[in-house]
């Protein structure tokens, strides 16, 4: 299959949407995709730092933004691998695998065990995100 030379920025396109637009597109609020993008990001080097041969080769021909929107559209819609691709202006095969990093990494930075949790996390909007910590003040024994 031969796709366009130029890959499409949907990601551009999604973002300059009006929010309630890309809530009901994506399935989540364009803040909430932000921060998950950059949780995203750093879970990328993190992997690529622990498995150094990725850095060699090509770079990938989609952005990690479309990577990610890839990702939730397709948990949002379960479109084909095709359909997708011709979106996002790549091939069927490239778009699986793009997905299946996305997910895996995904998965990782939002510390969730499977897609189903993932799939579930999306539809209820319980996906939450932790960015500060807190000390447990715990009783002193034997006071």
């Amino acid at each position: 299959m031969k796709t366009d030379s130029k890959n499409k920025d949907l990601f551009l396109v999604y973002k300059g949407k009006s929010p309630k637009d890309f809530l009901r597109l994506v399935g989540v609020s364009i803040g909430t995709f932000q921060v998950i993008l950059e949780k995203f990001k750093k879970e990328i080097s993190v992997y690529k730092s622990e498995h150094w041969a990725r850095n060699k080769g090509r770079k990938s021909s989609i952005s990690i933004e479309n990577q990610l929107l890839m990702c939730f559209l397709y948990l949002r819609n379960y479109d084909t691998f095709l359909n997708i691709g011709i979106h996002f202006g790549i091939s069927e095969s490239y778009t699986q695998k793009r997905y299946e990093f996305s997910k895996m990494i995904l998965l990782r930075c939002l510390d969730l065990p499977d897609e189903l949790s993932l799939k579930e996390g999306l539809e209820t909007n319980l996906i939450a995100i932790d960015v500060t910590e807190q000390a447990i003040e715990r009783p002193v024994e034997h006071q």
